[in-house]
């Protein structure tokens, strides 16, 4: 690629990706002309609109098997429109755009552009030599780069967020549609969604039923409540609310998002969404699809709303009024999960209309003052003022004992005073609750405040300040909190999961030796920061947050003197405690056949 041709391209540079497409919002193209977008037919590893940290996926991603270098095809005819790289977010990605169809397809997070176009390839190593390493956007010219459907365009990389994988995104003029809504890319799994519970809430319910989903036969799910009765029926009246949690497997391990859902009253479907499309506008508003108080990044936990929610997030939905029925009036009700090739898991049960009002004595007792909560003792305190809450109703506070929570403390933890449950009654809030713990005494470095995520059944971090008197914590999720002690050393072990290389070898650096070392810790979160040895010299390293480890290149022109070499690392937890030294001898015999003579040397 001549210089003179990134001179010519310089004016193109720019920021945002405005094109004019039609006004269909999923164009009509031929699914024979929409192909997959790698040489293997790779499981889905993540869906379109999953639950993220700030917006929703929006995009597939497909399994890369922990290797970098495979190569990403032309998922249909058409040219590149757009290169660019960030150091976050999506990476090095590409843009396929087909004029025919208005259509756009994303590939991100990709290593190179080592496929067909080598030009392209040339292109992008121009550019970050002779402008900005940390990042570019560049309009190509319509035709420069054409591809025809299964062209190589690429290699798949980390690059962005996240481990090795291919993320995917098919784009029409008004927003994003889902990769698996082409039939080509939808796995034809044979399997139908797991549901796990179901939430449900009425006008006249004390507080909210969770109900638990156990399969009958496939496809089919029977309900049970907390003391193990089947769940067939229930008397209501006023607004009822349905949520309900699960996922989908899709020729893998992972728990996916679902492609649909239903409602259907006596046979008649009254509420349907897929997750086919989304506009532009709507991929940060996760909490219109999900309870966001009980929905889960990681592990994945999709807890979904049985009704239309409000965008602007000042009225809680509902999935059903009572009120346009008759009294006493007997209503067959089955919620269902769907996936992309059409299998369905539903729950049946009857709601009988009848207004047999009870007095709402748990709700009553709790302390409210604004949208300020707190337990009974005054102990515990969330403000939800600088939060958005959906519906009139509370954030329950209830004190528990130890023999009533339903999971056990960690051994090496021990706790330090009382547990808490919160939960909530008709209603919900986006954004984070600011909370208080008052304490008569100052907590220690060991004693850090712990909470159990009832959603995902797991020990999740929170964020938290030590007092002079307590702790401050801020608050997104529902759950128990209590105050334990570490007693209890951080742990380092090497990666195991990961093959000896995460390049293929087209894509490797034959240069370093590159070795993972994983951190854990029970207690209150390992530090980044380690110490780290070979043969009794302080050697560097960088922490990857995505796989939660160290990772170390060590250079093979070392084999010359050396060998082995004789690996220690030590790791620190936030309360003090130490871990033993994890010892790695590395051998250096083997290096010497795949040294280059442009490697570095270790003088």
């Amino acid at each position: 690629m001549e210089i003179s041709l990134l001179r010519n391209l310089s004016f193109l540079i720019c920021f945002s990706s405005g094109v004019l497409w039609g006004q269909s919002k999923i164009p009509e193209i031929p699914t024979s002309e929409v192909g997959f977008p790698l040489p293997y037919h790779s499981p889905v590893s993540g869906t379109f609109a999953e639950i993220r940290n700030h917006n929703l996926h929006l995009g597939s991603d497909f399994k890369s098997y922990g290797l970098n270098g495979h190569s990403i095809l032309a998922t249909f005819d058409g040219y590149i429109e757009e290169i660019s790289y960030s150091k976050t977010g999506y990476g090095l990605s590409l843009n396929l755009y087909s004029p025919k169809y208005k259509l756009k397809s994303k590939y991100a997070h990709l290593h190179s552009f080592g496929g067909s176009l080598y030009d392209l390839e040339l292109l992008r190593r121009a550019i970050l030599l002779m402008g900005d390493p940390a990042g570019f956007q560049l309009k190509l010219p319509q035709g420069m780069f054409s591809a025809k459907k299964g062209t190589p365009l690429g290699k798949t990389g980390e690059s962005g967020s996240g481990i090795s994988h291919l993320h995917l995104e098919f784009r029409s003029e008004k927003g994003i549609i889902n990769p698996l809504y082409f039939p080509e890319i939808h796995q034809k799994d044979t399997t139908p969604p797991t549901i796990l519970s179901m939430y449900l809430e009425g006008d006249n319910l004390e507080t909210p039923i969770l109900l638990t989903a156990k399969e009958k036969s496939k496809g089919r799910y029977e309900l049970f409540t907390d003391t193990g009765e089947l769940f067939e029926s229930i008397s209501l009246t006023g607004k009822v609310r349905i949520r309900m949690s699960g996922y989908d497997f899709i020729r893998s391990r992972n728990k996916n998002n679902v492609y649909g859902m239903d409602l259907f009253v006596n046979g008649k479907p009254i509420f349907s969404r897929n997750f086919d499309f989304l506009a532009y506008e709507d991929g940060s508003k996760k909490h219109q699809f999900y309870d966001i108080n009980r929905s889960s990044l990681a592990p994945p936990v999709y807890f979904y709303h049985i009704y239309e929610q409000s965008k602007n997030f000042k009225e809680e939905g509902y999935s059903l009024d009572l009120d346009g029925y008759k009294p006493k009036e007997k209503l067959p009700l089955e919620v269902s999960l769907r996936d992309a090739t059409g299998n369905k898991s539903s729950v049946f049960f009857t709601v009988t209309h009848d207004k047999n009002e009870t007095e709402n004595t748990r709700f009553s007792k709790k302390q409210k003052t604004g949208n300020k909560f707190s337990s009974n003792d005054g102990k515990v305190s969330v403000d939800l003022s600088k939060a958005e809450v959906s519906g009139e109703g509370s954030l329950l506070i209830t004190e528990v004992n130890e023999k009533e929570i339903p999971f056990k403390i960690p051994a090496g933890l021990p706790l330090k005073g009382k547990i808490y449950q919160l939960d909530t009654k008709k209603m919900s809030w986006k954004g984070e609750g600011n909370g208080e713990w008052t304490f008569s005494y100052a907590p220690s470095i060991k004693e850090s405040l712990y909470f159990y995520d009832t959603s995902i059944g797991k020990f999740q971090s929170i964020s938290q300040k030590r007092k002079s008197n307590g702790f401050s914590f801020k608050l997104t999720k529902l759950g128990y909190v209590m105050v334990l002690s570490d007693e209890t050393p951080p742990t380092i072990f090497p990666m195991t999961s990961l093959a000896r290389y995460i390049e293929l070898p087209e894509v490797r650096n034959h240069c370093f030796e590159e070795r993972f070392y994983v951190l854990g810790d029970t207690g209150s979160g390992f530090r980044t920061s380690v110490e780290l040895t070979i043969d009794g010299q302080s050697f560097p390293y960088e922490y990857d947050p995505d796989r939660r480890a160290i990772r170390v290149l060590i250079p093979k022109s070392l084999q010359k003197e050396r060998p082995y070499l004789l690996l220690e690392v030590k790791a620190f937890d936030f309360a003090g405690n130490v871990s033993e030294p994890f010892v790695d001898l590395i051998s250096t015999h083997g290096w010497i056949e795949e040294l280059q003579a442009s490697c570095p040397v270790m003088e």
